[in-house]
């Protein structure tokens, strides 16, 4: 398949290619992201959150980026902490996902935690200021992925993989 440079970002190292279809694909270094299942009282903790892509609140897993050299677990539980102000202890690893592998190389990894230590205040970015942490009843969860009210890949695959493996 033959593909061509439209576009390279110059503070982010993104790549945008177009191939002889018309189709655009994204390459991001790092192609790497993490993103957390927490479960409290048998509740999910989860985050809504702004998308200009699709113009709408999403309700996702918190996670997000990994820095260079950081560890995915490492990142999980960062991102964790940034976006819901909660600090985990122990975490399980679920497993990787490619959420839109039709169009980007991105790899999230899922890790599982029910170990909530302490909370603390968010630590957003300017462009995050829309992120809510809230808890919600993990089967009305699974209701509303089921109703289709939320769509969002990742907390799908990443509460089906909890869901498989027992955890919730």
């Amino acid at each position: 398949m033959k593909k061509e440079l439209v576009y390279q970002s110059r503070d982010k190292e993104i790549e945008v290619f177009e191939d002889e279809f018309g189709k655009i694909t994204l390459k991001e270094i790092p192609h790497e992201a993490a993103v957390m299942v927490a479960l409290e009282n048998n509740s999910l903790i989860l985050i809504s959150q702004f998308r200009p892509a699709v113009d709408e609140i999403i309700i996702q897993l918190p996670g997000g980026g990994m820095n260079l050299d950081e560890k995915p677990e490492e990142a999980a539980k960062r991102e964790f902490l940034e976006e819901t102000g909660i600090v985990c202890g122990d975490v399980a690893y679920l497993g990787s996902i490619q959420p839109s592998a039709c169009y980007s190389n991105v790899i999230t990894h899922v890790f599982f935690t029910k170990d909530i230590l302490e909370y603390r205040s968010q630590k957003l970015e300017k462009k995050e200021a829309s992120i809510q942490a809230f808890h919600i009843p993990v089967e009305r969860a699974f209701r509303n992925i089921e109703q289709g009210i939320w769509k969002d890949s990742e907390m799908a695959h990443g509460l089906l993989l909890a869901r498989l493996k027992g955890l919730i």
